[in-house]
């Protein structure tokens, strides 16, 4: 009997790969038409062609195009428009990029949404919630903001990184007599981590009074005509990133 060695046969690795995805829009809408992006190089050099009147995708080895990239867009309709983003690459990566003339009259971005749900002490309570984008070129723009306690962000995205912040009302600073409504949130020139919720109407005395922390029952006191009760500020709080729904 015959015992054949065993042969070991090893496989090529495969190849990280990097898949980007290019959309383009006109003052900010999808128009007809196809429009070109060149990628390449710091030195100018052409390492990929995009053509398509809104979206395409190429996917390409990670050793050919990873780090620091230019994307030159053009649209050659009448009158022309161009862009250009500096993107680091190093993961599949969506560029969304508006061709317009550089005043600002057409949207930024391709529209997305985001699920926003905001809790006070554990009551659902209407807030100001702001969606930041950190761009692949590193420089972050407001993509979207909403007062709201639970609802939709209508946001226009470029393909970046999204993080929500929730900020919670950080009231008026106190002005001698000034007219206060139900809900107002009245801060003290000092701020001292206690801000100050109007329950009744009226105006707020002509000088700043001696303010109080919340304790007992928190009952609400005078406030020159009016009446308020101490409330706690809660700084920003953050997430991110979140996926948001492209739209």
């Amino acid at each position: 009997m015959q015992i054949m060695p065993s042969v070991m046969v090893a496989l090529p690795e495969t190849a990280a790969r990097r898949t980007l995805t290019i959309q383009m829009t006109r003052d900010g809408e999808q128009t007809p038409g196809d429009k070109i992006a060149l990628l390449v190089d710091a030195s100018l050099v052409v390492l990929a062609v995009f053509v398509t009147d809104y979206q395409t995708s190429q996917t390409f080895l990670a050793s050919a195009i990873d780090g620091e990239r230019v994307v030159l867009c053009i649209d050659n309709a009448a009158p022309q428009r161009s862009a250009s983003r500096y993107p680091t690459i190093n993961e599949d990566i969506t560029l969304a990029i508006d061709l317009n003339d550089g005043s600002g009259g057409g949207a930024v971005g391709a529209p997305a949404a985001l699920a926003a749900r905001v809790r006070v002490d554990g009551v659902n309570a209407a807030r100001e919630v702001l969606a930041v984008e950190r761009q692949t070129d590193g420089v972050w723009r407001i993509a979207g903001n909403l007062r709201t306690a639970a609802g939709d962000l209508d946001l226009r995205v470029t393909g970046g990184e999204v993080y929500a912040l929730a900020l919670d009302d950080y009231g008026y600073l106190y002005q001698p007599q000034l007219a206060v409504a139900v809900g107002d949130t009245i801060r003290p020139t000092v701020y001292a981590g206690w801000l100050y919720r109007i329950t009744e109407a009226g105006s707020l005395p002509a000088t700043e009074p001696e303010w109080w922390p919340s304790d007992g029952d928190n009952a609400p006191r005078p406030l020159g005509t009016a009446r308020a009760q101490a409330v706690r500020y809660y700084r920003p709080l953050a997430h991110g990133p979140v996926p948001v729904e492209m739209i």
